[in-house]
């Protein structure tokens, strides 16, 4: 039996800060906001104390590397990605906004190139579906449906 060609698909690679990358298929980036006009929403978690107005919707603005350092994120710029996902199969697409460090930069990923999520920051498991290896690093491919309906609220053990 002859042996098939590997799977390939095409992700946006995401700078989340100065050292933490992560990966979103193809379709669900949507835009890309240079210097986005971030309002302070007070009392809110470190992770998210900002939202966006995009397309007359008001998006969280999610900061992930504060979430997985439990810290806010060192960045020389702020850009803001605007992505859509399902919240649940064959519903109407919802839009959230992650805070970038820098352009994304798209990716050819094949089956192949799939390896273990990396063990720092150590909660990745909660934000990611899988991971691939790009340039011997490990990229952890988020779900976004995860990301943007609350499933950041719970505490985790950051160590």
């Amino acid at each position: 039996m002859p042996e098939s060609a590997p799977r390939e698909s095409i992700a946006w690679v995401l700078m989340l800060d100065n050292q933490l990358h992560a990966a979103v298929g193809e379709r669900e980036l949507v835009h890309l906001i240079e210097a986005p006009m971030l309002l302070e929403v007070p009392l809110s978690p470190p992770y998210c104390r900002q939202v966006l107005v995009w397309n007359n919707i008001v998006l969280p603005a999610m900061d992930l590397a504060a979430w997985l350092r439990g810290k806010p994120a060192p960045r020389q710029r702020t850009l803001a990605g605007v992505f859509a996902y399902q919240a649940r199969p064959g519903a109407a697409p919802e839009y959230g906004a992650l805070l970038l460090a820098s352009i994304p930069m798209r990716a050819l990923v094949a089956n192949d190139q799939a390896c273990a999520l990396p063990k720092q920051p150590n909660n990745w498991r909660a934000l990611a579906i899988s991971c691939f290896q790009q340039d011997d690093k490990p990229i952890p491919i988020l779900d976004l449906p995860t990301v943007f309906t609350g499933g950041l609220l719970e505490p985790l053990n950051r160590e």
